[in-house]
């Protein structure tokens, strides 16, 4: 059995736009939870946390700024992780494909790991040319 045809590779620009905002949506998610975390490590990072525990600085947050304190900078970060997220998870599919593709490894058969490694890889690289300004304002 040869390759797959070539349009195995093709994507949708809907299915893409889907995807970009499913990574991204799953992305700003996962870093509105753990904005808490982040707020308190960047205190304790920049000395500004004044050498308390971190229940201590998360009792002195809540008690000056409220719970809205906690969340402070997250907006911020949703800017910039909504669009690297979104870009890493429609790319990693559509580099699997194109790897299955180009090793001939047939339709329904399990994805080799090293065909994985390195979709996950060429996302991660596409996410970062597409994202930098971002992080390089932040």
């Amino acid at each position: 059995m040869g390759p797959p045809a070539r349009h195995a590779t093709k994507v949708s620009s809907s299915d893409l736009s889907i995807r970009i905002a499913c990574g991204g949506i799953a992305g700003g998610v996962a870093k509105t939870f753990t904005a808490p975390l982040e707020r308190l490590k960047m205190l304790s990072q920049t000395g500004e946390g004044g050498g308390r525990s971190a229940l201590a600085l998360t009792k002195h947050i809540i008690k000056t700024e409220g719970i809205k304190g906690m969340f402070a900078g997250n907006g911020a970060n949703l800017v910039r992780i909504f669009p690297s997220k979104g870009t890493v998870f429609a790319s990693s599919d559509y580099y699997r494909k194109l790897l299955r593709w180009i090793s001939g490894v047939p339709e329904g058969n399990q994805t080799p790991g090293g065909v994985s490694f390195l979709a996950g890889g060429l996302a991660g690289m596409t996410s970062t040319a597409f994202t930098y300004p971002l992080d390089l304002v932040r």
